[in-house]
């Protein structure tokens, strides 16, 4: 039987899995790397963790796979989009510039003056902020001009990173380079002019190749490290955006699927695109080049339900989160919680907005505090749903937090529209990597094979109950940050100590 074996650079962890022609996921293995932060929301990460966690996870892999699956013939990749990671001679130097991260903020007001905001957006299809790599380029510019100096390669994924270690070559896939602000959406190649006129030198920029291009093979050292045959065909891959598409059945036009990890997004695939900045609507190149996805992303998702379990709950057990929301009642006695612990980027940008609680009174219990976390990001998800489409039937869901029923059903409730809980939620990324990568082999010649190939596990139905509550809920929510907006701003500007 032969097989493909997908690695997945995630925000939290590398997973590394063995995925059938079927799309059944035969082995996995998993490992975790640390984020770092700083003042002015400062996110990184360490490349070297990547790769480390990448070999751990081939180990395990390794231990629960019978040696007669073991017929791999391609590696297929995806992984955490829109980060920064600058080669040198000897490897990376320093560690990445997440796509979280916003220090950019005095670049993006020199990018607006310098080229202004409707050429930016109208060049690249999107919102150029803080978080662009556009800005982080200039930041690196003006901060770290020796590390910058040092740098041969500027990779923008990273699994493009994970795809270097294994074999020696450079890339950047179309839907990873969209995301970026360093790249023309319509030209479809890097934006020469743009780079030209900001002094930033295009030579530094990987090769464009699509997801399904092969990009060699694992070279005699990697395949030491991590226990893949030497020789094996390492291809570019997509960043997760675009693998998770593919993995959950909307690789095709027709399917709206949400995604919840620790960021999220609600996204669908589109045979002709009309970007929609303004909103936060992203448009970005499919892996099918004629095509394009059209995402709403969500700065924070789950990463609002590990906030509260780690700092309120202090609790390392999901199941008893969910106990918790599940003995609050619908509207957890009137607490509204806004999920944005690090800023948002759609429907509106700002990397100053923040989470926080709204109605919290005597009689506000911890069970509360959880389920509003849960309302609070099914309200967000309900923004970006409406900025997408105006009319919802289904919402496919794949991600973490799809593993919990509570807040799948809440999300149910407050979309008013069924919710399709993808089976294997956590794999959807691994599984479109492959799936990518078997069409290129002949395997299929659709990304929709079948409808087997993408099983659902669980279908919620709103219940009119809980839809009434939270129709009369959500304008309030939809208020409260344009109400706040001007607080989170003045709050930033104020230094307090760490």
């Amino acid at each position: 039987m032969q097989t493909i074996v997908a690695i997945d650079i995630g925000t939290t962890g590398a997973k590394a899995a063995i995925i059938s022609k079927e799309g059944r996921v035969m082995a996995r293995g998993y490992s975790a790397y640390p984020t770092y932060t700083g003042d002015g929301n400062r996110m990184e990460q360490k490349p070297s963790d990547w790769w480390r966690a990448t070999c751990t996870a081939l180990a395990k892999l390794w231990e629960t796979l019978r040696s007669e699956q073991r017929t791999i013939i391609a590696v297929a990749l995806s992984g955490q989009m829109q980060d920064l990671i600058l080669l040198g001679d000897a490897g990376a130097l320093g560690s990445a510039i997440l796509y979280s991260d916003s220090r950019a903020q005095t670049e993006v007001r020199y990018l607006e003056e310098m080229i202004g905001y409707a050429e930016l957006t109208r060049l690249t299809g999107n919102e150029q902020g803080a978080a662009s790599l556009l800005a982080k380029w200039l930041w690196l510019q003006t901060h770290e001009p020796g590390r910058l100096a040092a740098c041969h390669t500027i990779l923008l994924g990273a699994h493009s990173y994970v795809g270097w270690r294994l074999s020696d070559a450079t890339a950047c896939d179309y839907t990873t380079a969209s995301t970026t602000g360093l790249f023309d959406l319509f030209g479809n190649g890097w934006a020469t002019a743009l780079l030209t006129r900001l002094d930033l030198p295009e030579s530094k920029l990987p090769p464009l190749l699509p997801a399904a291009a092969q990009i060699g093979v694992v070279t005699e050292k990697a395949a030491e490290a991590t226990g893949l045959p030497p020789g094996l065909p390492v291809y570019a891959g997509a960043g997760d955006l675009a693998a998770t598409t593919v993995g959950v059945g909307a690789g095709e036009p027709g399917r709206l699927y949400c995604y919840i990890g620790t960021s999220g997004w609600i996204a669908t695939t589109l045979d002709q695109a009309t970007p929609n900045p303004q909103a936060g609507v992203f448009t970005l190149r499919h892996p099918d080049p004629a095509r394009f996805i059209q995402v709403a992303p969500m700065l924070t998702a789950g990463g609002n339900l590990d906030w509260v379990r780690t700092q309120i709950i202090e609790s390392e057990d999901y199941a008893q989160i969910d106990l918790l929301a599940n003995a609050a009642p619908m509207g957890s006695h009137g607490v509204l919680y806004l999920p944005y612990l690090a800023g948002e980027r759609s429907p509106f940008t700002d990397p100053y907005a923040r989470a926080c609680y709204i109605g919290i009174s005597g009689r506000t219990q911890r069970s509360d505090m959880v389920r509003a976390v849960m309302e609070g990001s099914c309200f967000a998800y309900r923004t970006l749903l409406e900025t997408i489409t105006t009319q919802a039937t289904a919402l496919y869901v794949a991600g973490g937090g799809a593993q919990s029923s509570i807040w799948m059903q809440i999300l149910a409730d407050v979309i008013g529209s069924p919710v399709h809980i993808v089976a294997n939620p956590t794999d959807a990324a691994a599984r479109g990597a492959a799936l990518i990568v078997g069409r290129a082999l002949g395997w299929y010649d659709t990304f929709a094979p079948d409808a087997a190939f993408f099983p659902v596990a669980q279908t919620l139905q709103p219940d009119p109950a809980a839809q009434a509550i939270y129709h009369d809920l959500y304008p309030i929510f939809t208020q409260l940050y344009p109400q706040l907006r001007d607080s989170f701003t003045t709050l930033a500007q104020i230094s307090l100590p760490s």
